[in-house]
């Protein structure tokens, strides 16, 4: 298909000729993420390919299509240069590579500044950049948007698109470039790193707050039932843990000067556990030594019996002559002497072994005698215990505030166990980001931003004011200026007769809301223009003439108009506008895929490149191309 630059494009026809397609078809080569092209389409071609061509340089943009369920390819080809053709084939397409390679040239060759808009701990997706994504914005009226009461600009009804469409206008608009969106990236990210560091801080401080504030009710709690608090340790954690370490049967401090009876007595009934403790200990190795002699004893005896089998066959002297068949041998009596002095010395260590045993036993006694009189020393030792409590109202206290204290130890224990070990805060980190993020500031300030930006929507306001006059207006928009917002983006209609301003969902009239939005692209397309911006000076609108066919099917046929029709002025005076606005604007370029068709307005039949008639053989693919085989 051929367009004619800085003019207005026409194709007229029915619906499912293929005429919307053509909007998916350009967004497709300029890398979208995936391909939302009719499948009609896709199964009968193999890539499709765009030439854009401005200031003497032409350029071609391709991109393959996979047949099956998932048409999307991360193959695409850019090729520019004085003169670029278009190819008739796919393979002949050149500078074939990746879909990022290919769109990072093509943003090149436009003067799209690569500036990240947003922080990702993830590879960059193409939403995260300025890039040729945003510039669909402010170059398609989609179906979805032309005549929409709710969507400004094409994409910002797509959650994942929106947010990026937004941050990409300020660039756009020139009111920053991309040295100042990388700082801002960079200031945004040290924002969330101060917000991150400033939330440890506080709870580092409540948890240390909370930590000395337990800690000091446990330790006079502690004090209160007499557990030790030793001088040399001053941390409260050194103290915690020493608290926690403290046994039932260690003494406590006394409640008075003197120590109390039940305090001495405790503290020789530990004494008395201290000494039968190494005693059992002493035992068991006593033990232990006994089973091994014992063991040895049985080994040394099975090796002596299997030795003493020589003796069967030998009287004592070795009469060279076997005592079996009295046949001379030949074997050496070394042999027979070393058997005789290995039997000796096993006789020998079983002696030994044997000698110990008494020792052993003698030694094991002893010791379990002395057990048996320290168990009976600590039941006499428990028997006092009983008689000093049921005598001393102070010994009862006493053992009050043992069984007190053991269960702080375990609250302490408990506590120390489950509370984050305390470290100090590292307060480098914050104060680093504060210093740089107050340096980019410093450079990149924010008024000078927003001076900028306020100065390029009150141009874009004013030409689409200016606009708006022009183009057909129901009330309550006559009369009224239109107020452009790029940070929510919004539009706003104010009435400077009646003071009044009507928001866009408030003007009501698909006429209405077609004028806004025609209005408001050509202004933007102005101030592209004046600016120089990177954004290519192309508008396509998928038929201006939605409003006044509200009930268009897939079967509906080309309308043919003709001017003389009172129904029909309204929408000839958009298509007049575009003619003017093209002569007045260098450079602009109009694509308008529409229904209606005016047989009698010599301006409108020239500016038609296309006609695919429901009963015609033109359209965008013709219906006899054979579908290829699904890959």
């Amino acid at each position: 298909m051929k367009f004619e630059l800085a003019n207005v494009n026409i194709i007229t026809g029915a619906s499912g000729t293929g005429k919307s397609a053509i909007i998916q078809t350009i967004d497709y080569c300029f890398g979208s993420s995936t391909c939302e092209i009719p499948v009609f389409i896709t199964d009968r071609v193999s890539a499709v390919a765009v030439k854009m061509v401005k200031n003497g340089t032409e350029a071609v943009i391709g991109r393959r299509i996979r047949r099956g369920t998932t048409p999307t390819s991360n193959e695409m080809a850019f090729d520019y240069g004085s003169s670029c053709s278009l190819p008739d084939t796919a393979e002949e397409l050149r500078g074939v590579g990746k879909r990022d390679d290919a769109r990072a040239g093509i943003e090149r060759l436009l003067g799209i500044s690569d500036a990240k808009l947003q922080s990702s701990d993830s590879q960059v997706e193409e939403s995260s950049r300025i890039s040729l994504r945003q510039t669909t914005a402010f170059m398609f009226a989609s179906k979805g948007v032309i005549d929409s009461e709710r969507v400004l600009l094409h994409g910002l009804d797509v959650p994942k698109s929106a947010p990026h469409i937004i941050a990409s206008l300020p660039y756009f608009l020139g009111a920053v470039d991309a040295d100042t969106l990388q700082a801002r990236f960079r200031m945004r990210g040290l924002e969330k790193g101060i917000e991150a560091e400033e939330r440890k801080k506080a709870q580092h401080e409540k948890d240390v707050t909370t930590f000395d504030a337990i800690s000091a009710a446990l330790i006079l709690e502690a004090k209160s039932c007499g557990m030790p608090l030793p001088e040399h340790l001053t941390s409260k954690v050194e103290i915690l843990e020493h608290l926690a370490s403290w046994r039932v049967d260690a003494p406590l401090a006394p409640s008075s000067d003197d120590p109390s009876p039940w305090a001495l007595h405790l503290k020789r009934k530990q004494d008395v556990g201290q000494r039968l403790s190494k005693l059992r200990r002493s035992l068991r190795e006593a033990e232990d030594v006994s089973r091994i002699s014992d063991g040895l004893v049985v080994s040394v005896s099975r090796q002596r019996n299997k030795l003493q089998a020589i003796d069967f066959f030998d009287d004592g002297e070795h009469p060279q002559i076997c005592p079996v068949c009295s046949n001379v041998t030949e074997e050496p009596s070394a042999k027979q002497k070393a058997i005789r002095t290995a039997f000796a010395s096993l006789t020998r260590e079983r002696e030994v072994a044997k000698r110990n045993v008494p020792v052993l036993d003698a030694y094991k006694v002893n010791i379990s005698k002395q057990i048996d009189s320290l168990k009976d020393e600590i039941r006499s030792l428990d028997i006092a215990g009983r008689e000093l409590l049921a005598a001393d109202e102070r010994v009862r206290l006493e053992e009050e505030r043992s069984h007190r204290a053991s269960k702080v130890s375990g609250r302490i224990g408990f506590f120390l166990e489950h509370s984050a070990k305390q470290q100090p805060f590292d307060e480098s980190r914050l104060k680093g980001y504060k210093e740089d993020l107050q340096d980019i500031e410093s450079t990149y300030g924010k008024e000078t931003t927003e001076d900028k930006l306020r100065a390029a929507e009150v141009v874009i306001s004013d030409n689409a004011s200016e606009i708006f006059e022009k183009l057909p207006l129901e009330a309550p928009c006559i009369g009224t200026k239109v107020v452009f917002n790029s940070k929510k983006p919004e539009v706003t209609l104010f009435d400077t007769a009646a003071r009044r301003s009507y928001k866009l969902v408030q003007v009501g009239s698909d006429q209405n809301y077609l004028s806004v939005h025609v209005a408001l692209l050509f202004a933007m397309q102005r101030f592209f223009a004046e600016s120089s911006s990177p954004v290519p000076g192309v508008l396509i609108f998928d038929q201006v003439s939605r409003p006044y066919f509200p009930d268009q099917d897939e079967n509906s046929e080309e309308a043919v108009l003709s001017t003389k029709s009172s129904d029909t002025a309204s929408l000839l005076q958009y298509f007049d506008f575009m003619f003017e606005e093209v002569k007045r604007l260098t450079g602009l370029q109009v694509i308008v895929l529409e229904h209606a068709y005016f047989s009698d307005d010599k301006r409108y039949k020239d500016a038609v490149r296309y006609r695919w008639r429901k009963d015609g053989t033109e359209r965008l693919i013709p219906p006899e191309w054979p579908a290829g085989p699904s890959q």
